[in-house]
């Protein structure tokens, strides 16, 4: 391998590592809202920052679980070979997160924008679970 693919890889390796995760989210979320929009087309502001905070919420909620049943860092970080194996499935992920979403947008309408929101973000974190336990079993 040359110098310069040697950098390229390199690149690549960093730029997939850092950014997987947040890409697949934004994929999921953003179309989550445009399933929503659809459904119900005439959003107000307030639906809208529902929909906003119902999608950090489930996070802050999840960050908040797992940091009081962890005790202590289990066995260290995954590997990056785990990672990149997880991140590579996340059209699992964001396929059933947009799903769950669709469905949850059948909801009368001030109802509909919060959840599809927090489904989405928890199918989205949940799918990724199970993909990271999968990867990491495969390791």
């Amino acid at each position: 391998m040359t110098r310069a693919s040697t950098r390229l890889l390199f690149g690549l390796h960093a730029s997939a590592r850092g950014n997987a995760h947040a890409f697949g989210y934004s994929i999921g979320i953003t179309s989550t809202y445009g399933v929503v929009s659809i459904r119900h087309p005439h959003a107000t502001v307030w639906e809208v920052l529902a929909f906003a905070l119902a999608g950090v919420l489930q996070f802050s909620i999840l960050n908040l679980v797992v940091a009081l049943l962890v005790k202590r860092r289990g066995d260290g970080p995954e590997t990056e070979r785990v990672s990149f194996i997880a991140t590579a499935t996340d059209v699992l992920a964001v396929g059933f997160a947009v799903g769950a979403a669709t469905l949850v947008a059948f909801l009368p309408s001030p109802l509909a924008w919060p959840l599809a929101a927090f489904v989405a973000g928890l199918v989205y974190v949940g799918v990724q679970s199970v993909e990271f336990a999968t990867a990491r079993s495969a390791d």
